[in-house]
């Protein structure tokens, strides 16, 4: 998994930076938001099937993601189910690209379509336990290669913002995103801002193949350490160490046969 971790971006710091302990942050130090912009928010589900009911869990979904498609949901769904991680036992539905009032639209459809009633014939037998967040993209700070969809594996890494340090977090990230742009950094990441539980970053790095995993060359530090000067560098990756704080690092697979994505 450490080599894992060092493929891309921020989740290869994690070998470079110290461990902390302490990880509690508080709605007045997460780094203010920017007014959306269109296309930037995500509606994720997670949802835990009853032990033993994954095969009629899956089976029910399906027949569930048939019926959305025949009446008209407009959100396009895409599935992940981890398979590294420490809880393997749970899927995730999210759909992407949205503006907030499209919120709005799928919720009337929702109350037409009866879709409630519907999820709960259907799947809600097989479902111990379902969490719901939005998700913020944010643009700024990550890097698109290709089509998103051609991507098999996503390695999820979540931080949680220190108190009081928001401005620090976000001063190493402009920077350490902007030194990779500047040397061509040949490798996807995408970061988004969670809303829902414990407000947090996850940095997503996405694979074709379990061979994109291997340890990229030139390295990260290498990078950007020919890009900020060995001081600088080094200063940067402990303010990104000092403000921000990992506490969850998972690796999920697509389901396209769980989706609704054409």
């Amino acid at each position: 998994m450490n080599a894992r971790c060092l493929r891309h971006l921020l989740a290869l710091i994690l070998g470079l930076l110290f461990v902390v302990t302490v990880f509690p942050t508080f709605a007045a130090d997460k780094p203010a938001a920017k007014m959306p912009t269109a296309g930037t928010i995500s509606d994720r589900w997670v949802v835990w099937p009853k032990a033993d009911h994954a095969r009629e869990f899956e089976a029910a979904i399906k027949e569930y993601v048939a019926w959305m498609k025949k009446a008209g949901d407009a959100f396009d769904w895409a599935a992940y189910q981890p398979i590294v991680g420490t809880d393997l036992t749970y899927y995730v539905f999210r759909s992407d690209g949205h503006q907030w009032k499209d919120f709005d639209a799928e919720e009337v459809w929702r109350t037409k379509a009866n879709d409630n009633a519907q999820f709960g014939k259907l799947v809600g037998p097989h479902v111990a336990k379902v969490e719901h967040f939005f998700v913020e993209f944010d643009a700024d700070h990550s890097h698109t290669v290709g089509n998103p969809r051609d991507y098999k594996y996503y390695q999820g890494v979540t931080y949680r913002v220190k108190p009081g340090a928001g401005a620090d977090a976000m001063a190493a990230i402009d920077k350490i995103h902007k030194a990779l742009q500047s040397q061509k950094w040949a490798y996807p990441y995408r970061l988004e801002w969670q809303t829902g539980g414990r407000d947090g970053l996850r940095i997503v790095n996405q694979f074709k193949s379990y061979a994109d995993m291997a340890d990229p060359t030139p390295t990260v530090r290498e990078v950007l350490t020919k890009a900020l000067g060995a001081e600088d560098a080094a200063a940067t990756l402990k303010q990104f160490g000092s403000s921000l704080e990992r506490v969850d690092d998972t690796i999920g697979v697509s389901r396209p046969d769980l989706s609704t994505q054409k």
